[in-house]
């Protein structure tokens, strides 16, 4: 009972990862795991009960928990081409993911809700015991399903991948219904209970991801996130969530609500106003002049320009409150800039605070970045990638499947510039090495620029923006990069901001990237990269 119960949570934790990839992490993502999970369980305890009642067997016990093991280990054998034939009917955003949790998820929940019961028909010794027994073994299947809670959420998702992780709660099952089979003396199924458990162990193995190295400890980022001073932007700090709704902080609030995906706060102080996720804020502008850069980071992603200086299509994936569009539909007027930004509330907030103009050439696309990616075959001279948030990164918009896929939507001699919170060196570099190991494995030519807010904030292990640069060119030296911004701004676009510092500050010692993982759709720790 505990170990079924600790399975069938552990099960729908991973199963967030199993989605992500396809549809996201929303709010409908988990609603649809959640209550698919909440349906299984509603409909096994029915028929666990019924069943129970009509053959109260060992028989029918261990065979419950030994198909449901079965039906766990058939999900990272079926789920690619379940989750392909649903984007290809593609009923919608809400129930994208709820059918293919439905097709993923249902049967196992059933199946596996339907141990509870059975176990308390064959517990059950009298009936004036019945309350006690039912009593004590639910409670037993819920300390199982807390433990399997932790345990996937803390430490099996990000210490393995998510295909091992089924496995795992596949053996485990098939081990437990083994053992209870053998103490039944039911010794032909027990037997090939032994077998099968065996036979998932090497299904471990064999789902195992491709990684050169294990993550040991995570990085510690507890002030990675771009948090500001309310008069000082270049210097990060830690707010309190609530901070900016307290009097005397130097904030006025112009508007909060909850999104699918945040807290959402537009927030002024005397000349400033900024874009607030949960407890980070995410974007700024000067109210007297909206197009000028606020966060310097946002500067340093022209840099795919300097790479690439004929440039004329730009993606952008993350929106925020628009300050690279707004610049540089300002700065090149040659420009097309198609924006995909996740939240349709965040759209709504860049137009009425923000002043994202509202042109032909910014164009903007409610959508997750990859799945736009791979809705769309349009390709590009320049893709942006600006997604972090309040504590993380979008796990599948870090993956060696989408660099592959940014990859083919890239023009001859394209490049990919995407923001990274992290270290150079240290304890806190390990999300940035993981990257460039992964943008590495895709191009060529893989360079990291460093953002510095003043000229003594040098110092490699100090968590900052970093701007990755991918492309299969060669890359000029750092001194031909700023003679070619040079040109550009002279030639092309006057008001462009001056990246003589940053193509200067490119990091050129090498990388280590033997203890951090190739991040992949099946194994990905961000969050541990991220935070440890």
């Amino acid at each position: 009972m505990f170990l079924s119960g600790a399975a069938l949570l552990g099960v729908e934790i991973a199963a967030s990862r199993v989605l992500a990839p396809t549809f996201g992490s929303s709010l409908y993502v988990w609603g649809a795991l959640i209550g698919v999970v909440l349906t299984g369980l509603s409909i096994g305890y029915w028929a666990g009960g019924t069943l129970a009642d009509r053959w109260p067997s060992p028989y029918l016990f261990v065979s419950a928990i030994a198909i449901g093991a079965g039906l766990v280990l058939a999900i990272p054998v079926v789920d690619e081409w379940v989750l392909e034939q649903v984007t290809s009917w593609d009923p919608g955003p809400r129930l994208d993911p709820l059918v293919a949790a439905i097709l993923l998820f249902g049967p196992m929940s059933v199946v596996l809700a339907s141990v509870s019961p059975i176990a308390v028909r064959l517990a059950a010794r009298s009936l004036e015991r019945l309350g006690r027994t039912a009593g004590r073994l639910f409670s037993i299947s819920t300390a199982g399903s807390i433990a399997g809670t932790f345990a996937t959420s803390f430490w099996l998702v990000p210490e393995y991948g998510t295909d091992q992780v089924l496995a795992v709660g596949a053996v485990v099952l098939l081990a437990a219904a083994a053992v209870v089979a053998l103490l039944h003396r039911l010794w032909v199924p027990g037997g090939a209970l032994v077998v099968a458990a065996g036979a998932a162990v090497l299904a471990v193995g064999a789902f195992a991801p491709e990684t050169e190295g294990r993550i040991l400890e995570g990085a510690s980022a507890r002030n990675w996130s771009p948090l500001y001073r309310e008069r000082d932007v270049r210097t990060p700090r830690k707010l309190d969530p609530a901070e900016v709704a307290l009097a005397g902080t130097g904030f006025t609030v112009r508007e909060a609500r909850d999104t699918r995906y945040h807290r959402l706060l537009v927030v002024d102080d005397e000349n400033s106003r900024y874009l607030r996720f949960d407890s980070s804020f995410q974007s700024g502008m000067y109210l007297d002049d909206p197009v000028r850069t606020r966060f310097l980071y946002s500067d340093y992603l022209h840099l795919g320009l300097a790479y690439n200086p004929n440039a004329k299509r730009i993606l952008v994936v993350g929106l925020g409150g628009g300050s690279t569009q707004k610049r540089l539909f300002r700065d090149f007027g040659d420009v097309e800039i198609t924006t995909v930004e996740l939240d349709p509330e965040v759209v709504e907030t860049a137009y009425r605070w923000f002043e994202l103009p509202r042109d032909p050439r910014v164009v903007v696309e409610v959508d997750d970045g990859r799945r736009f990616l791979q809705r769309n075959d349009d390709r590009y001279d320049v893709i942006m990638v600006d997604a972090f948030y309040a504590d993380g990164v979008p796990f599948h918009l870090t993956t060696l499947e989408f660099v592959e896929l940014m990859r083919d939507r890239l023009t001859p001699g394209g490049v990919v510039a995407t923001n990274v919170i992290g270290a150079l060196t240290g304890e806190s570099s390990k999300i940035t090495r993981a990257l460039w190991k992964t943008y590495a494995a895709v191009f060529p030519t893989v360079e990291l620029h460093p953002v510095y807010e003043t000229p003594t904030d040098r110092r490699a292990d100090d968590i900052r923006n970093i701007i990755l640069v991918a492309t299969e060119r060669a890359a000029p030296g750092t001194a031909r990069l700023a003679e070619i911004w040079d040109e550009v701004r002279r030639d092309r676009a006057p008001k462009a901001p001056d990246l003589q510092g940053p193509a200067g500050n490119r990091w050129e010692q090498a990388i280590p990237t033997g203890d951090v993982p190739l991040l992949t759709d099946g194994y990905a720790p961000t969050d541990a990269l991220l935070l440890g």
